[in-house]
């Protein structure tokens, strides 16, 4: 019998990055219609040592360093399992957004910066309706004045900075085992194994929750029945999480579209073609950031058929007319290190002599 972990809640209270916002009520929750699935505490399987707390529990009350983690509630799964769960919790594409209905998307692996709850949310959700045993979560707080760092290459800066983080957790043949493709995406990690990726041994502490991601709960009650991501609103939930994750791509100069469809950087696919310099390139739109449909600076001028070394970007309009300094290019990807005054330009880019449409920039008020 399954035990349900997830609860829905409001993006506004979800952060998984560098910000420090206030959390939501931690009982926010769905209710779910299958009784039966409130009525297992813990995996069947689980030894009798298992201790329950006899009634709802904060993350602060069950936190603790990683060598006094009580892990003998968290549930069993076999070799097999956390090997098939792990890759179909990575690879499968099953989500879609009202915008885009016929490019399905996996759970945003690929934004680390932040989401985490989201995504430890949605595999959880998954992996329950896949018939697995719900996972626990492994939820990981600094102490004061610590940061996590990872490292990574789905970051333009080559690294994230967070507060906490938060993964699934199974028990594997005695061993608490991690399944977080946004930190590792070649394989499930043992918690011992994880928590060096982006942490420093005494600068953080552990809690394993049964029923919430985020906020200030870990148990509740009574355990919580799966809710589905929250994908309608865009401004919230995985829609907010999964719009990122396809910005970032633009940024670092990756194709949206092949790099979140069937070729992610953790398979290997046919390479694409090289830039050409003796056809011109095309400019798109710009980028800010991940986010923002409005421009200020950085400015990224995203496109394609960018030759390092070779395309130039013109400037006009607003008073300027000049080719500008470019601080970093890919083939799709230009990120220029000019500052603009808010207003609007005319953009170029030219491989020598092969230059494309001219593309509006509007510079807003930061």
């Amino acid at each position: 019998m399954k035990f349900s972990c997830v609860a829905a809640v409001a993006l506004a209270s979800a952060a998984c990055g560098s910000g420090d916002g206030a959390h939501a009520d931690p009982d926010l929750g769905v209710e779910s219609s299958d009784t039966g699935a409130l009525l297992a505490h813990a995996d069947p399987e689980a030894s009798g040592s298992c201790q329950l707390p006899d009634g709802p529990r904060t993350v602060h009350q069950m936190k603790g360093p990683l060598e006094d983690l009580q892990g003998d509630c968290v549930p069993t799964w076999t070799q097999e399992e956390l090997n098939a769960g792990f890759t179909r919790i990575r690879d499968e594409r099953m989500i879609t957004l009202p915008e885009n209905p016929g490019f399905e998307r996996r759970i945003p692996w690929l934004a680390a910066d932040n989401g985490c709850e989201e995504r430890a949310q949605a595999a959880s959700y998954y992996l329950t309706n896949w018939d697995y045993t719900t996972p626990y979560y492994a939820r990981v707080l600094v102490k004061p004045n610590k940061r996590l760092i990872l490292k990574t290459d789905n970051e333009p800066g080559g690294s994230v900075r967070w507060t906490h983080h938060v993964a699934p957790v199974v028990r594997v043949d005695g061993r608490l085992m991690i399944l977080d493709p946004a930190v590792e995406p070649e394989k499930p990690l043992p918690i011992e194994e994880w928590l060096p990726r982006f942490s420093v041994a005494g600068e953080v502490d552990v809690a394993l929750c049964r029923d919430h991601a985020i906020g200030d709960g870990c148990f509740a009650a009574a355990p919580v029945a799966p809710s589905p991501p929250q994908i309608g609103d865009k401004a919230a939930g995985l829609h907010l999480r999964l719009t990122a994750e396809w910005g970032v791509q633009e940024i670092l100069g990756r194709d949206p579209h092949r790099v979140l469809g069937d070729c992610p950087p953790w398979v290997e696919c046919e390479a694409e073609p090289t830039p050409d310099e003796n056809r011109p390139p095309t400019i798109r739109h710009f980028r800010t950031d991940r986010l923002e449909s409005e421009v200020f600076f950085p400015i990224y001028v995203i496109g394609d058929n960018f030759v390092e070394g070779v395309t130039t970007v013109r400037v006009t309009g607003n008073g300027v007319d000049e080719i500008a300094l470019i601080d970093s290019s890919t083939m799709r990807s230009i990120l220029l290190a000019s500052w603009y005054d808010p207003g609007e330009y005319q953009v170029t880019a030219a491989n020598g002599a092969h230059v494309s449409q001219p593309v509006v920039m509007k510079i807003s008020e930061f």
